[in-house]
């Protein structure tokens, strides 16, 4: 839901034209309004200026930051056999130090998780199993971070954070625009919505000088009951981080159990 929004929004009919619009629009320039100053798309371009200009900001303050806590309240559809609709929450809270320092605790309907990397290795715990599992890691948390997606192991924002410091997020997209501003949680925020072959999401980066995303919403089209994926984000730039945080200690009761997937290769690289 949106808050106090400080600019009219076009309906969900329009704004869903638009896109489509965008999408299949031939090179000659064109423009397509959906209610009077509201969003003039180019279709010459495949993401509008006034949208990059957004994702630009918010690059440059993410690289801008060496520590930082971020907390989000997450929700995610679970599609059941013949299309039923279960929407699951979670509470993430990460902590952030560069280059090569992070831990992140989840809570949530599904499952417990905490991560814990210390440059040197990662480790997994899930408390209501009391199991965890550690392996060598890559030196840094970019390194970290490719090759966990690439493993297809799944830590809620830490793609969407990664892409956002190397500027990648547009990769793949079809068409993205500036829809409008609103608030959330109170903070003034652009809105942003892209279009991806299999996928649509939706962007509310903070105003202003910490340009900060605020919320993320992905949409998985082609799917049984187009299942989503919405985070909501609250930071504190200046964190009272201890040092034991990036150290995991396992209680005494829990078992350590092997780690599937290899990060490092035996030479010691990625």
């Amino acid at each position: 839901m949106r808050t106090q929004p400080t600019r009219r929004y076009p309906s969900a009919a329009a704004s869903c034209a638009l896109l489509l619009v965008a999408a299949m629009a031939p090179a000659p320039a064109q423009e397509v309004t959906a209610e009077e100053d509201l969003v003039v798309l180019d279709t010459r371009g495949v993401i509008t200026p006034e949208a990059q200009a957004v994702l630009d900001r918010m690059t440059a303050t993410l690289n801008g930051v060496s520590r930082f806590e971020v907390t989000a309240r997450i929700t995610r559809d679970e599609v059941l056999p013949f299309g039923y609709k279960l929407q699951n929450n979670e509470n993430a809270r990460m902590w952030v130090e560069r280059p090569n320092r992070l831990r992140l605790e989840l809570e949530g309907d599904i499952k417990d998780r905490t991560y814990v990397y210390d440059g040197a290795k990662v480790t997994m715990f899930a408390p209501e199993l009391n199991v965890y599992s550690s392996t060598a890691a890559p030196a840094t948390l970019g390194e970290l971070v490719t090759v966990l997606l690439d493993a297809g192991v799944e830590m809620p924002l830490i793609d969407m954070l990664y892409h956002g410091n190397a500027g990648s997020l547009t990769e793949d997209v079809r068409v993205g625009l500036l829809v409008g501003e609103t608030e959330i949680d109170g903070v003034a925020t652009d809105h942003l919505a892209f279009r991806q072959p299999n996928v649509d999401w939706q962007l509310w980066v903070q105003k202003g000088a910490q340009a900060l995303p605020r919320k993320l919403l992905i949409t998985t089209r082609y799917a049984v009951g187009e299942p989503q994926y919405q985070a909501v984000m609250a930071w504190d730039l200046t964190p009272s981080i201890n040092a034991k945080s990036f150290t995991f200690t396992p209680p005494e009761s829990a078992t350590e159990i092997p780690y599937r997937t290899q990060l490092v290769a035996s030479g010691g690289t990625p």
